[in-house]
C-alpha cells in the first residue's frame, strides 16, 4: 500500500510516541535527506480516518524538492511502503496517546487555546471526530 491510499487527515506516532498531525499524502512524504537517513520513518505508526492502524515498512528517496529546511537540509519526496496492520484503532486508545503527547511536550501547553483543545479531544465520539479536531487545531 502507498501513502496516497490512506484517508486524511491522519495522526502519526513516531517510535518515541511523539505525535504529528498529517494533513495529506504530500505532507507525509515530504522530509529532509537527513531525516530519512536518520530513520524518521522507522517505527512510524499511523491511524487514519478509516480508524485503522498502519505502519511504515520502508521509505526511500524519490527525488529532491526545491528549497532547504531551516538547518539547510535539502527537502525530498519520499516513497513509503505502508502496511495495514489489520487492527482497528480504538477511540480510547488513540485519545490516550494524544493526551499523553500533550503531557510530554510543552509546545502543546504553551498554546493559548490548550484547554479548549484538550476538551475537544476528550469530547470526540469517533476516530474521525478526533482526527478532524486535531487537524483543525493545528491549521
Amino acid at each position: 500500500m502507498v501513502a496516497d491510499q490512506l484517508r486524511y487527515p491522519a495522526l502519526s506516532f513516531l517510535a518515541n510516541g511523539a505525535l504529528t498531525v498529517v494533513a495529506s499524502s504530500d505532507h507525509l512524504t515530504r522530509n529532509t535527506r537527513r531525516g530519512l537517513k536518520r530513520g524518521y520513518y522507522a517505527g512510524l505508526r499511523l491511524v487514519d480516518m478509516s480508524g485503522r492502524w498502519f505502519v511504515i515498512r520502508s521509505a526511500r528517496k524519490l527525488h529532491a524538492l526545491s528549497g532547504y529546511s531551516l538547518l539547510l537540509n535539502q527537502w525530498i519526496r519520499v516513497e513509503l511502503d505502508v502496511e495495514d496492520t489489520g487492527r482497528e484503532a480504538g477511540l480510547d486508545e488513540v485519545r490516550r496517546m494524544v493526551l499523553k503527547d500533550f503531557a510530554a511536550w510543552d509546545g502543546w501547553s504553551s498554546r493559548g487555546d490548550f484547554d479548549v483543545l484538550v476538551q475537544r479531544v476528550e469530547a470526540a465520539r469517533t476516530i474521525p471526530d478526533l482526527l478532524e479536531t486535531m487537524a483543525a487545531m493545528v491549521r
